[in-house]
C-alpha cells in the first residue's frame, strides 16, 4: 500500500478511521473550498518545503504531517475525487476505487438519475398517448390527432432537454479530466498498433529460454542452409517490408480518420435524429387531420430521412472495421483478399442487417397503404419483422451447440451453460410481448371491427409500466442509495451503535453492570 492510500484512512487528529468530513483536507492545505487549482498547487508546494522530511531529519512527527498533505493534494487537484470528497468526504473516496465506485461521483450520479427520472416520465407520457390514440382509433371521441399527440410532444420536448443536460455535463466531465479512460483506450490502441508493426518487422523479442535442439545429426553442407524454403520465404518477407509499412501507413490513416468522423457524427445525431421525428410527427398530425393531400411516401419523408444518416453512420463504422481487418491480414502470410473475404462479409452483414430490416418494413408498409400492395396480406407485410427472432435464436442455438462440443473445466462449461439459458428466457419473455403485440396489430388491420385498438395495445402498456418502475427504481437507488451505502461503509467493522461509537471515546463510556440473566 503507498503512503497516500494509508494516509487516506487516518483524520485530522490520527485517528485510523475514515470519515465523511468533507472540509477536512482542505484545512490540511490551508485553502478554502472554492480554491483555484493553481492556489492548491502553490499551497501544497509551500507546505510540502515546510514538512518535507529531509529538511526535518529530527522531528518525528513531520513524516506523517508531509504523508498528510501529500495525499490532501492527490485528491484535491483530481476534480473527480475532489467531486467526490466534497459530496462525501474521504470514505468517498476510498470506495471511488472500488467495483461501481463511478457511480459515487455527482456528475455521473447526477447524469443517470437525470436519464432514469426522464425515461420514467417518457414512459408515463407514452402511456397516455397510447391510450388516447385508442379511444381515437375506437371511436370513443372525435379528437383531433393534434391534441392526441399533445404527451408525445410533450415526451420530444422532454427528451430535448435531457440531450441539452447530457451534452453540457459531458462537457464538464470532459473538461475535468474524467475522459481518463478515453484516453487510456487510445493509448493501449496506439501501443497495439506499434505492437502488430513490430511484429511486421520481424522484431518480436527472442525466447530467453530456448529449448535445446533434439536433432543431433552433424550440419552437413552449412553453407547452403540459407536456401531452404522456409529462409526463402523470410527473405521474400524482407524485400516486401517497405511496401507492407507504406500500405498499412495508409489504411491506418484513413481508418482513424473514419472514426474520428464516426465520433463526431455519433455526439451530432442523437439531436438531428429527435428534430427529424418530431417533423414526422407534425407531417402526421396534419396528414391524419386533413390538413394536406400529401402522400405516404412524403410523410414518411423525415423517417427516410433519419435511416439514411443512420446509414451513413453505420457505413463509416464499417469502414473503420473494414480497414482494421486488412490491416491485420498484412500480418498474415496468407493470401490477404482470401483470408479477409469471409470476415469483411460477416462484418456488413452485422452491421446492415438491423437497418436492412427497418427499411423494408417501412417500405412495406407505406407500399401497402398507398396501394401497390394493396393485395398483400398484413401477415406478409410484416414478415420482415419476424427476421430479428429467427437470427436470435439461431445465434442462442449455435452458441448452444458449441458449448455441448467444448471440452474443459466443468465448473466453467456450466456457469457458460447457466448464462445462455439466462439469455434464452430472456429472449423468450421479450420477445413474447414483441411478437404478441406484431400478432394483435396484424389482426386489427386485418379486421379492423373484430377487436379494439386498446386490447391490441396491452402488451404495449405492460412493456411501458415496467419500464417506469424499473427507471424509478434505478432513479431513487440513485439519489438515496449511495448516501446510505457510504453511511454503513462508515460503520462496517464498529461496535453496536455506531453513531455512539462515533461520538464517544472508548476509554469514557459508561458500561452497564452484568446482571443475573447474562450470567
Amino acid at each position: 500500500m503507498s503512503h497516500a492510500d494509508d494516509a487516506s484512512e487516518r483524520t485530522l487528529n490520527g485517528e485510523s478511521r475514515a470519515s465523511t468530513d468533507t472540509a477536512g483536507l482542505y484545512n490540511v492545505l490551508g485553502v478554502d473550498r472554492d480554491a483555484t487549482p493553481d492556489e492548491l498547487k502553490r499551497a501544497y508546494r509551500r507546505l510540502a518545503l515546510q514538512h518535507h522530511p529531509d529538511r526535518n531529519p529530527g522531528a518525528s512527527g513531520r513524516s506523517g504531517e508531509f504523508v498528510r498533505i501529500q495525499y490532501a493534494y492527490d485528491v484535491l487537484s483530481d476534480e473527480r475525487r475532489r467531486r467526490i470528497y466534497n459530496r462525501y468526504g474521504e470514505i468517498g473516496v476510498q470506495m471511488a476505487g472500488r467495483m461501481g465506485g463511478e457511480l459515487l461521483d455527482p456528475l455521473v450520479s447526477s447524469l443517470l438519475s437525470t436519464f432514469a427520472f426522464a425515461s420514467a416520465a417518457v414512459a408515463l407520457l407514452l402511456i397516455a398517448f397510447f391510450a388516447l390514440l385508442a379511444r381515437r382509433i375506437d371511436h370513443a371521441n372525435d379528437w383531433l390527432f393534434s391534441v392526441i399527440f399533445t404527451p408525445l410532444w410533450t415526451a420530444d420536448v422532454l427528451v430535448l432537454l435531457v440531450l441539452m443536460s447530457v451534452r453540457l455535463k459531458d462537457a464538464a466531465l470532459i473538461g475535468s479530466g474524467s475522459s481518463q479512460s478515453t484516453d487510456d483506450s487510445t493509448s493501449e490502441q496506439l501501443e497495439q498498433d506499434e505492437m502488430e508493426e513490430a511484429a511486421v518487422d520481424g522484431e518480436v523479442p527472442a525466447d530467453p529460454c530456448p529449448a535445446p535442439p533434439t536433432d543431433t545429426t552433424p550440419l552437413l553442407g552449412a553453407e547452403n542452409s540459407g536456401t531452404g524454403p522456409q529462409q526463402q520465404q523470410q527473405q521474400q518477407q524482407r524485400r516486401h517490408r517497405p511496401s507492407i509499412h507504406r500500405r498499412r501507413r495508409r489504411l491506418r490513416t484513413v481508418r482513424r480518420c473514419a472514426e474520428a468522423r464516426v465520433s463526431e457524427l455519433a455526439t451530432a445525431t442523437p439531436m438531428l435524429y429527435l428534430l427529424l421525428l418530431a417533423g414526422f410527427q407534425i407531417s402526421l398530425v396534419l396528414y391524419l387531420d386533413g390538413y394536406v393531400d400529401w402522400t405516404i411516401m412524403r410523410v414518411a419523408a423525415p423517417w427516410f430521412c433519419i435511416e439514411a444518416i443512420h446509414f451513413v453512420l453505420l457505413t463509416l463504422q464499417l469502414t473503420a472495421g473494414l480497414l482494421r481487418i486488412k490491416e491485420r491480414a498484412l500480418l498474415s502470410n496468407d493470401n490477404p483478399r482470401r483470408s479477409t473475404a469471409k470476415p469483411m462479409l460477416v462484418l456488413a452483414a452485422d452491421t446492415y442487417w438491423w437497418l436492412v430490416i427497418r427499411v423494408a418494413l417501412a417500405l412495406l408498409v407505406a407500399a401497402k397503404l398507398a396501394g401497390p400492395l394493396a393485395a398483400w396480406s398484413w401477415a406478409l407485410i410484416f414478415a420482415p419483422a419476424y427476421m430479428p427472432a429467427v437470427r436470435w435464436a439461431a445465434a442462442l442455438f449455435f452458441l448452444r451447440q458449441q458449448l455441448r462440443a467444448m471440452s474443459g473445466d466443468a465448473e466453467v462449461l456450466q456457469n457458460e451453460n447457466a448464462i445462455v439459458l439466462a439469455c434464452a428466457a430472456a429472449f423468450g419473455i421479450v420477445s413474447s410481448f414483441v411478437y404478441s403485440f406484431v400478432a394483435l396489430l396484424v389482426w386489427k388491420l386485418s379486421q379492423p371491427l373484430a377487436v379494439r385498438l386498446a386490447l391490441v395495445l396491452i402488451p404495449v402498456f405492460i412493456a411501458l409500466s415496467l419500464a417506469c418502475c424499473c427507471c424509478s427504481c434505478f432513479g431513487l437507488c440513485l439519489t438515496y442509495g449511495i448516501e446510505a451505502t457510504v453511511e454503513n461503509e462508515m460503520f462496517a467493522g464498529q461496535d453496536a451503535c455506531p453513531p455512539c461509537a462515533a461520538v464517544v471515546p472508548t476509554n469514557r463510556r459508561i458500561e452497564r453492570p452484568p446482571s443475573a440473566s447474562d450470567q
